[in-house]
């Protein structure tokens, strides 16, 4: 599967601190690594069937690893879900979600050779999990408008359970990304290049 880059510059992010009220920080620039700099774009590897839908979004279940792969067979980028479930926001400043807060568990590590898409304050080869890279789809296949709302970002009380939102090569990590979808049952899909990635199955068991 063709992964360019999608052409974009971003600029987002609301951290938060402290117990009270959420406080407005610096927002990272992000902008798409200069072509120079990025090795041979990864590619999603699903199993050999390659067992795609017509979005051509490889379909995954949850516990299951997907990755990326460079020319040369390395595995780059490994991601597994562990669990997707609704969640209940504990966090005190937490507002209230347009839809369903969801929480998608995932396991990343991305090797040493791994050069992401992205380029973070001036460092190149990063990639991001944040709710701005993923899609939602009704059980019927119907899109959702946004998967990304206040309540992403606000609503655990323990920020430690939160994914990074941008990881570099050589790292190891788990946490929790959180969506707000409009649909009990549907799926999610994580498209982290602008063009099909991976989709999952929603709530999992």
């Amino acid at each position: 599967m063709n992964m360019k880059p999608l052409l974009l510059s971003i600029v987002g992010g609301v951290l938060l601190a402290g117990c009270g009220a959420p406080e407005t920080e610096p927002a990272p620039t992000i902008s798409v690594a200069p072509a120079a700099s990025a090795k041979a774009t990864p590619t999603p590897t699903p199993t050999p069937t390659r067992n795609a839908n017509s979005r051509g979004q490889v379909i995954k279940d949850v516990g299951e690893t997907a990755w990326t792969e460079l020319p040369d067979g390395t595995k780059d980028l490994k991601l597994k879900v562990t669990s997707i479930k609704p969640i209940e926001c504990d966090a005190p400043y937490a507002g209230k979600p347009n839809g369903i807060p969801l929480a998608v568990t995932m396991e990343i590590e991305t090797s040493p050779e791994f050069q992401g898409a992205l380029e973070v304050n001036g460092q190149p080869g990063m990639i991001s999990f944040t709710p701005y890279y993923w899609k939602g789809y009704a059980a019927n296949g119907t899109r959702m408008n946004t998967v990304e709302s206040d309540i992403t970002h606000n609503c655990l009380a323990d920020e430690t359970r939160k994914l990074p939102d941008y990881l570099g090569k050589g790292e190891k990590v788990e946490g929790v990304v959180i969506l707000d979808v409009a649909t009990k049952k549907g799926s999610v899909a994580f498209d982290p290049y602008g063009e099909p990635g991976w989709i999952w199955n929603y709530p999992s068991k």
